[in-house]
């Protein structure tokens, strides 16, 4: 975590009982004794009140909560872009929750809660795609009931992906493993993907995969079980903040198991209560912290305009407060205080605009300022100049709301244009003159013209241009430079085929070091380098279909 090789966590911890259920258990089974720790109350909770039909019902309800689905699956242009594992303490539960969450989506029971609003929304009809996974008891007694029960569930298995019915245990979950994992291709589109797999111990140590970003705990776990467990979800990946945790049971306890865990497993010499993850209530007291920081330090600026350590605090006030609140807003428990929060939190993209202004202005005063008197590498320390920074409030347009709303304008629905033109404005700069010229299309034509295809035939256009350009500009095999783009993963930064590529390449030594001014040694340097630069640039276009 500290070499930042994988991500840190975050921990939601949740009490499910109904208020007032935890003492009154407690007192019918302790002799109307009820300690007044929550601790040592948990600590005579019996196992059995986890597995009603309500605790399950409330826990699914939970995790599938509309709001909580976007965050903890990554919903991109309506369909889930990361996974998920729930754990449970017996084959017998994790059996009772995996039926009872096909019978609450069959019966269409299973999704709660509300919409964010029109650009986050999960269309996928078929979401969750779930499995459950577990080791079969040798046992020959149970043997024949356990085998009957585990074709059955094989064969549902089957079903939701249109696949060949496993007939033993070793290749079923095998293929979990694969559809979980998203790594190869044909698991990766058309919903073939696997959103939940239901486990007991399966899964929990050494399954690696950078697609699963929420492990759900219905389970009590500790030291070296909760360590593991927790590591399937912290696999670097593009778009992914940390991994998610989120438990269903004894709140109190889990935050001791976490604490003694991360005392057990951390350097002598380490701070380990920093490695922690922060609760909910703590990360949202920092933000009323920081924003009376920001404010303060905005006040400070208009007493002594033009003042470059002011203006340096001013931007240090706004990122950490930027921090903070995207943090903040990937907790479940934030959505109970969104609308409260949101006269600060709209506030935030201006308060962007000023930081952003006060760094250009900034970096002048860096250039022209011969004052030694300032400790300017002290100030700047903190600050982060990248435009990394600039993508905190500037979400992903959703390209499922942007064909909507490209409908709306063909409809000539009222207010559709301005919509349009708002969303077009959070977009690459590269991508946004087609989307003007789409529009303009739209309101010049009575014709009733498939927009979305005519978006579609732009991007493909612009992806087939910019691949044709760089086969010639170094002579390489289009098809082969086709291949290698459809198998690029951006966040990896390899050329697939790369050598491949190179041995196809027709330019003499002579013109190669012509057209570029480099040394023909270095072709396999400079060919990459320009390889990487257009592959990014042709995501850029495919995140538009």
């Amino acid at each position: 975590m500290d070499d930042q090789a994988v991500l840190g966590f975050q921990v939601e911890y949740h009490a499910l009982l109904p208020e007032g259920d935890q003492e009154e258990i407690i007192a019918r089974l302790n002799h109307d004794q009820v300690p007044d720790e929550l601790l040592a109350q948990e600590r005579l909770l019996p196992t059995d009140i986890y597995e009603t039909d309500q605790h399950i019902q409330a826990m699914l309800h939970k995790i599938f909560d509309r709001r909580s689905v976007i965050k903890k699956f990554k919903v991109q242009n309506g369909y889930p872009t990361m996974s998920g594992i729930l754990t449970t303490h017996s084959i017998a539960q994790a059996k009772r929750i995996y039926h009872t969450l096909k019978e609450m989506k069959a019966s269409g029971k299973l999704m709660t809660g509300r919409h964010f609003d029109e650009r986050h929304q999960l269309i996928d009809p078929d979401f969750p795609r779930i499995a459950i996974t577990f080791s079969t008891n040798p046992d020959q007694q149970d043997k024949n009931s356990t085998d009957d029960e585990l074709l059955k569930i094989m064969s549902d298995y089957a079903k939701q992906f249109d696949s060949t019915i496993y007939t033993d245990e070793k290749s079923y979950n095998q293929n979990i493993n694969k559809r979980l994992a998203r790594k190869e291709k044909q698991y990766q589109s058309n919903g073939q993907w696997l959103d939940l797999v239901i486990v007991v111990d399966r899964l929990l140590t050494g399954f690696d995969s950078p697609t699963i970003q929420t492990l759900y705990v219905d389970r009590d776990l500790k030291y070296q079980k909760l360590l593991q467990a927790f590591s399937r979800t912290n696999r670097i990946y593009a778009g992914k903040d940390a991994g998610m945790i989120v438990t269903f049971r004894k709140p109190e306890t889990m935050k001791q198991n976490v604490q003694d865990t991360f005392r057990l497993f951390s350097n002598e010499k380490q701070n380990f209560e920093v490695l922690v993850p922060k609760e909910y209530a703590e990360v949202r007291t920092e933000f009323d912290d920081l924003v009376n920081q920001y404010f303060q330090a905005e006040i400070t600026l208009e007493e002594s305009p033009g003042h470059l350590p002011s203006m340096i605090a001013q931007v240090k006030a706004y990122q950490k407060l930027a921090h903070n609140f995207k943090i903040l807003k990937s907790y479940d428990d934030y959505e109970e205080e969104a609308d409260a929060l949101a006269p600060i939190t709209s506030q935030l993209p201006s308060f962007q605009g000023k930081a952003e202004n006060l760094k250009a202005t900034i970096k002048d005063e860096i250039e022209g300022n011969g004052d030694n008197t300032i400790d300017l590498e002290q100030l700047l320390s903190d600050i982060v100049f990248s435009s990394t920074q600039n993508a905190t409030h500037k979400e992903q347009v959703d390209s499922f709301y942007i064909n909507q709303l490209l409908k709306a304008i063909q409809d000539k629905e009222a207010g559709a244009i301005e919509k349009f033109d708002q969303e077009i404005k959070r977009k690459d700069p590269l991508v946004q003159p087609m989307y003007q010229n789409l529009k303009e299309q739209l309101l010049q034509t009575s014709d009733n013209i498939d927009v979305i295809a005519s978006k579609d035939t732009a991007i493909q256009a612009k992806i087939q241009a910019i691949t044709e350009e760089q086969a010639q500009e170094f002579g390489l095999s289009l098809e082969l430079l086709k291949s290698s783009i459809n198998e690029y993963q951006a966040d990896k930064q390899v050329i697939p085929y790369l050598s491949d590529l190179l041995a196809t390449m027709t330019l003499s030594k002579n013109e190669f070091e012509s057209k570029t001014g480099e040394k023909y040694r270095k072709r396999i340097k400079i060919i990459e380098q320009s390889l990487l630069a257009r592959f990014d640039l042709i995501q850029k276009w495919k995140e538009e279909l």
